[in-house]
């Protein structure tokens, strides 16, 4: 009993640390937009055919596959989920204001198919260039998605040899086992419904295995359940193709390390993480301020500027940390922002537009509702104000009772407070009133 003990607690202490290397530093966990492989420009109004399929399986998953992508088109904010953690999960959000991924007008199904049927246009699937642009001059359509899916099943058995331990010793046993398959593939065509046209052609498929043996006790996954799963998934490729969606991106902050710097950048990072960006980028500026040829504070920085979209400032707060220390890190954020410029002009052509956080007028704003504590005492006294929060500090002024002071941050008893000239000092809460 002791020794399982030990052996429990030798692999929790080691799950422990490997959790906490992990988990690194501070991080800002978001949902950031990213760019359809094929831009097309202007487009506003596009069509989804039903799928064509050679037998009722197929034909099934093409009706199944053209209703998940009109779904997915029609979503606002695509991709963004409940962030799950080890033990929790969060809700998952973006940071970048003025887009979204429902970019496109998406004809109705229902009046779709009644001018199929009207036209005699025959079966959904692929259409020749003249029922192209028939159906995009009936419907104002100037993109249609259509083309061929196929949904392949199969069961194959097989008998396996399993071992188990009864009365301390190892026993060997034959079972009978079947390992189930299943893939859907579409090949989609992307046509122009004014010309006929084919803008671009794509094959994707998407395959699941389960597995049974007689010995355990799970069922064998049914069929039909893994080939919506299989058509979701294409469903949701296919759609990335033309529409831009949203994916989980990771930003680890950089650790300072500086004696003098360490307490307030750790602060920072924190706020961050908790998405109170405003207060960490006013930390992060201050000691940029101080010291601006640290690539610490300017890759930070441009970390809080990449997640709230303005990439332009992003990319010079990259370089600038780069130029100053070779370090991998820096060197692949420049390579990321670099990526992520050219979402600026993919939403400008279809009518949308990114607007950076303005972090400097934020914090302007804040300034006038900036919470503020009132010196205790009458005009004619005189409070000390220290240069740090501890007693012995030295003395940076002497400020009149009665007087509001816009505080900066709480450290203990202490308040960091705005003092004129732009100096900055502490004062002790026995000697304030809110």
């Amino acid at each position: 009993m002791k020794k399982l003990c030990l052996i429990l607690l030798v692999v929790v202490s080691t799950l422990f640390f490997c959790s906490i290397n992990a988990f690194g530093y501070k991080k800002i966990k978001c949902f950031m937009p990213q760019t359809p492989e094929i831009d097309l420009q202007g487009v506003k109004r596009i069509a989804v055919l039903d799928f064509r399929g050679n037998d009722e399986l197929s034909r099934q998953a093409g009706k199944f596959l053209a209703d998940r992508m009109i779904e997915y088109f029609l979503m606002e904010n695509r991709g963004i989920s409940d962030i799950k953690g080890f033990f929790s999960k969060k809700e998952g959000v973006t940071l970048i204001k003025g887009v979204g991924t429902k970019v496109f007008e998406v004809v109705e199904r229902s009046r779709l198919n009644t001018v199929l049927a009207e036209q005699s246009i025959g079966e959904a699937g692929l259409v020749s260039d003249a029922e192209a642009a028939k159906i995009g001059e009936l419907l104002g359509v100037e993109v249609i998605l259509s083309g061929d899916v196929s949904d392949n099943r199969e069961d194959a058995s097989s008998r396996e040899i399993h071992k188990t331990y009864k009365d301390n010793q190892e026993v060997s046993y034959a079972v009978n086992c079947i390992t189930r398959k299943v893939k859907v593939a579409a090949n989609v065509r992307i046509v122009n419904a004014k010309t006929g046209q084919i803008l671009a052609t794509r094959q994707v498929p998407y395959e699941l295995t389960d597995k049974w043996c007689e010995d355990r006790s799970e069922k064998l996954r049914d069929g039909g359940e893994m080939a919506g799963v299989c058509a979701s998934s294409v469903a949701w490729d296919l759609v990335n193709l033309i529409n831009p969606w949203y994916a989980l991106a990771e930003f680890e902050l950089d650790k300072v390390k500086a004696d003098q710097f360490k307490e307030e950048a750790d602060n920072a990072a924190e706020a961050a993480e908790k998405y109170e960006l405003d207060k960490a980028y006013a930390v992060y500026r201050k000691l940029y301020d101080a010291d601006s040829y640290n690539p610490q504070f300017l890759y930070n920085m441009g970390v809080l500027y990449e997640v709230t979209g303005d990439f332009n400032k992003a990319k010079e707060m990259y370089e600038g940390a780069a130029s100053l220390k070779d370090d991998n890190k820096y060197k692949e954020a420049t390579k990321r922002i670099n990526r992520r410029v050219v979402l600026v002009p993919f939403y400008a052509n279809i009518g949308m537009a990114i607007v950076p956080y303005d972090f400097e007028s934020a914090a302007s704003n804040a300034s006038l509702t900036a919470q503020k504590i009132q010196v205790k005492g009458k005009s004619q006294d005189r409070i000390e104000i220290m240069a740090e929060p501890n007693p012995g500090a030295a003395v940076v002024a002497k400020v009149p009772g009665e007087i509001q002071l816009e505080v900066i941050s709480t450290e203990g008893e202490w308040y960091q407070v705005k003092l004129l000239g732009g100096k900055q000092g502490y004062i002790h809460k026995s000697n304030t009133k809110q």
